[in-house]
């Protein structure tokens, strides 16, 4: 053990036992000391290291530890905890180190996701570059106009209230319904009347609305919030409650008044006029993004108009005249400055989204090119982007770098799945065959029964069963035996056959599920059977769908720890489990 490493294939680790390797820490001499977050801020050190390249560092551990739910309470970790987390992490980082060796061409579905991810940042990031920080939004044009278009930063009036009802209806189904069902519509809403104009005098002595919404107010969406409406605008209630509403001061509370929905008290807590919104920062902010989306449309038209007079668009029009549905999807259709290809993947369905968006019915090679043209436009905006030295500012190379890097890594898992895998019919057989108990049921019925001495007595006590008296209750009472064994031996629980005699579990085995046999005669007296569940033997056909379903899960976990195993042989791993101490983690909320 020099160097007081130990190197290790993942073949041999997977198969080792915890206690092996807690064994190991005690060979090489791991200290028991905890090591806690600000250690490891401060003194940060790698783990293990792959290929002498890449270090897993214990930060990254802790920080996973951290993240996960382990001990919520805070404490410490032993490596008998955390070295499965570890060795994810590990994973990770293979997974990563391939992906930074990938040539996602060769998967083209994979390549043309990353295209499209990366194709919308870097469109968003030129339009933000050429378009929009040329327009000037000093103060005094935002501020000009704010006050040309009063349309957009005009206040429609609105109230905020709270309130509480009391009607005829929520008193007639209310909790207490049944205290008021002899009483007409009119006698209930002067009950109504009465409690609105005591609440209206308990409040004058001293009681907060909000409480007596909470408790009284038959409107329950707004009594459960003290009789909270928000603030609301004219024409959302009804005429009556508006009146009074937006009509009443602020900070004020109503006299009871009548709607169609009830009697009502209401507290008006803000009221806001129309007119021209004061200029806050907020409304400032909406007046500069306006200003710039209006004057952004006429700078990028001129801006594309004059890039894509100065573009050549080749068009292959042999193609493009023929049936477009039976073109292969990697046929080019149109080529853009020589650099960028736009090729006949979707294209039938590019043609007939443009086709309805200019209002046209046929289809014509002009009309094609139009729709080429079109979907040439941000290729053409990328390409002048490149040639003013975008694609290599920091932020794009970053980017495109982690777009690349996310569907690269999605290429190297892709070998850990087997999407095409189906099992063959002989190893549906084989495991049906070695499964058979799951399948074949030993005992498949559940039945309870009493026993009596002649089948008339039987018939009264079926009779008294199928009337809804508990069929066990009956069994209390009549089963043969001291009372406080009949219900046990009453309730078979699940019986196969040879557990009864024939007779017995032949009629049981006719009886439906939930049905009462006829009294049936065996060596022991009559019976009479309740049928509680039945289970049936299920056939290969039957099972074929789980059964399939049971043999894609094995084959999938064994495809993927042989792509894990393969990973790990293919680099050389080191860890260093000398620097492995005791971890000691805070509570969940203070990580």
């Amino acid at each position: 053990m020099k160097g007081r490493s130990i190197k290790m294939c993942m073949r041999n680790l997977l198969i080792v036992t915890m206690s092996s390797i807690l064994v190991i820490f005690g060979l090489i001499g791991c200290k028991v000391d905890s090591l806690t977050r600000d250690e490891i801020a401060a003194n940060d050190f790698p783990l293990v290291m792959i290929d002498s390249e890449v270090p897993v560092m214990a930060s990254q551990l802790y920080h996973r530890l951290a993240d996960s739910d382990l001990l919520e309470e805070g404490g410490f970790l032993d490596s008998s905890m955390y070295f499965d987390t570890l060795n994810a992490i590990v994973l990770d980082s293979l997974i990563s180190y391939e992906a930074s060796k990938v040539d996602l061409k060769e998967d083209p579905v994979l390549y043309r996701n990353f295209f499209l991810l990366f194709k919308e940042f870097y469109l968003k990031y030129l339009y933000q570059h050429l378009v929009l920080d040329s327009i000037d939004t000093d103060s005094l044009e935002i501020v000009d106009y704010y006050k040309s278009n009063p349309e957009y930063f005009t206040y429609r009036e609105q109230v905020r209230a709270r309130q509480l009802v009391i009607s005829a209806e929520g008193l007639r189904k209310g909790k207490d319904s049944l205290l008021y069902k002899d009483y007409s519509m009119e006698q209930l809403d002067s009950m109504a009347r009465k409690r609105v104009y005591d609440l209206r005098e308990k409040i004058d002595s001293g009681a907060e609305f909000g409480n007596l919404a909470y408790d009284f107010s038959m409107h329950r969406e707004s009594g459960k919030k003290m009789g909270e409406l928000g603030y609301f605008f004219r024409y959302t209630y009804n005429k009556e409650f508006e009146d009074v509403a937006f009509s009443l001061p602020v900070g004020e509370i109503s006299q009871p008044f009548k709607s169609p929905d009830g009697w009502h008290l209401v507290e008006v807590i803000d009221h806001i006029d129309s007119g021209l919104a004061d200029l806050t920062p907020q409304i400032y902010e909406e007046a500069r993004k306006r200003y710039l989306s209006e004057n952004a449309r006429s700078i990028y038209t001129d801006l594309m108009d004059s890039l894509l007079l100065a573009s050549t668009i080749k068009f292959n029009d042999e193609a493009l005249s023929g049936n477009i549905h039976t073109v292969p999807d990697t046929t080019w259709a149109a080529v853009i400055n020589d650099i960028d290809t736009i090729t006949f993947h979707r294209l039938p369905d590019y043609l007939h989204q443009y086709k309805q968006g200019v209002g046209l019915d046929s289809i014509d090679l002009g009309l094609m090119h139009d729709m080429l043209t079109y979907r040439a436009v941000e290729y053409v905006l990328m390409q002048a982007g490149d040639k003013m030295g975008f694609k290599d500012d920091p932020e794009v190379v970053k980017e495109r770098h982690s777009i690349y890097h996310k569907y690269a890594q999605i290429f190297v898992k892709k070998k850990s799945r087997d999407l095409d895998y189906r099992p063959a019919d002989s190893l549906i057989e084989k495991y049906y065959n070695e499964n058979i108990d799951k399948f074949v049921i030993k005992k498949p019925l559940n039945v309870q029964h009493i026993i009596v001495d002649d089948s008339l007595f039987g018939e009264f006590l079926r009779d008294q069963a199928l009337s809804g008296i508990e069929f066990l209750d009956l069994a209390r009472q009549y089963y043969p035996g001291s009372e406080e064994i009949r219900v046990a031996a009453a309730d078979l629980g699940y019986i196969g056959p040879g557990e009864m005699p024939d007779a017995f579990y032949m009629k049981a085995k006719t009886t439906p599920i939930g049905g009462i046999s006829h009294p049936v005669k065996t060596e022991f007296g009559y019976h009479i059977i309740k049928v509680i569940d039945k289970k049936f033997n299920r056939t290969i056909d039957q099972v074929r769908p789980k059964v399939v379903e049971d043999l894609k899960k094995e084959h999938a976990r064994i495809v993927y720890d042989e792509w894990k195993q393969g990973l790990f042989d293919r680099h050389d791993i080191v860890y260093s489990l000398e620097k492995l101490k005791r971890l000691e983690l805070a509570s969940k909320d203070r990580r």
